[in-house]
């Protein structure tokens, strides 16, 4: 009759183990090793993220295009508008021609400037910006508990699962022994 309990006391230890592993895995080990995890993510990231490809996609021609009407728009309002508060004398002189003319003298200008402007303030920003490491201060920085919390949400039916294979397994083995007490005298 008490040997009928083996399976289900392995059961039962089999789950308390594994429980007991994912509460180490999730609250010790990850929290202990989250420097050096940090830091493997940032190199990785930093592999991912090219800045030199990046830089090329944001100084592309067909892509300033489309902050033309933008720009368009802030020049109009500063001709039409602001040049008569800043400079009045000026603007006296100005007519609705000269505006236009302003305005696409200008726009011409912004058009070769712009291209130029970003590809020099994207190679600033390369030679400052390191994605490895500002990923892995980031991550660096993360609470355990945050971990803890992710880890547990992210994870809740894997690590469930491997509870239960615990329990599956102390069950089988306790099957196992009590077969073996049984056929063998």
């Amino acid at each position: 009759m008490f040997l009928i309990l083996f399976p289900l006391a392995a059961a039962i230890l089999g789950y308390g183990i594994n429980s007991v592993i994912v509460r180490y895995i999730t609250r010790q080990a990850i929290p202990q090793r989250m420097p050096a995890l940090a830091g493997q993510a940032g190199a990785y990231a930093a592999t991912l993220i090219n800045t030199d490809e990046l830089a090329a996609k944001l100084a592309d021609p067909e892509k300033l295009k489309s902050l033309h009407p933008f720009i368009e728009q802030h020049i109009d309002v500063f001709l039409k508008e602001k040049l008569k508060e800043k400079m009045p004398a000026i603007a006296m002189f100005v007519g609705e021609k000269t505006i236009e003319m302003m305005k696409k003298g200008l726009m011409e200008e912004i058009e070769l400037l712009l291209p130029n402007l970003l590809q020099q303030y994207m190679g600033s920003i390369k030679e400052r910006l390191d994605i490895g490491a500002a990923v892995t201060k980031g991550l660096a920085g993360i609470a355990p508990e945050r971990v803890d919390e992710v880890l547990h949400t992210g994870l809740a039916r894997e690590w469930r699962l491997f509870k239960w294979a615990g329990a599956a397994s102390g069950l089988l083995i306790g099957v196992v022994l009590l077969l073996l007490q049984q056929l063998l005298p």
